[in-house]
């Protein structure tokens, strides 16, 4: 924004007519600058708001995907809890057929022991 003082009057006040329209078309000049700045202000404003518009939504979209990024965290967390539980499952019934076929083994090897030795 520009402000333009009042230039000095080209005739010199002699109650004449000329001096009074040198003042009007002075300030019709000034109040024209005026609109023009006021114009390109609102053209800034208008360029401001649209541009904190976007980022607004460009905020907006960034808070989704934290929330789901989040929620995919928390389902992956659970998930992982339960993939442990398996993997615990698992090793007992490992564990557990290791010693039933130990098991079935010794007396099958104790019943062929006591079998080739009564012979």
């Amino acid at each position: 924004m520009s402000y333009v003082p009042l230039k000095q009057p080209l005739l010199e006040d002699d109650g004449g007519f000329d001096y009074e329209e040198t003042l009007l078309s002075e300030r019709n000049e000034q109040a024209k600058h005026l609109a023009q700045d006021i114009y390109h202000l609102k053209g800034a404003m208008d360029d401001l708001k649209m541009m904190v518009d976007e980022q607004g939504e460009m905020l907006v979209q960034a808070d989704n995907n934290v929330t789901t990024a989040d929620l995919d965290i928390e389902y992956g967390v659970e998930e992982l809890e339960r993939a442990y539980v398996y993997k615990s499952r698992s090793k007992k019934r490992i564990i557990i057929l290791v010693v039933v076929i130990l098991l079935i083994l010794a007396v099958v090897i104790g019943a062929s022991i006591k079998f080739f030795v009564k012979k």
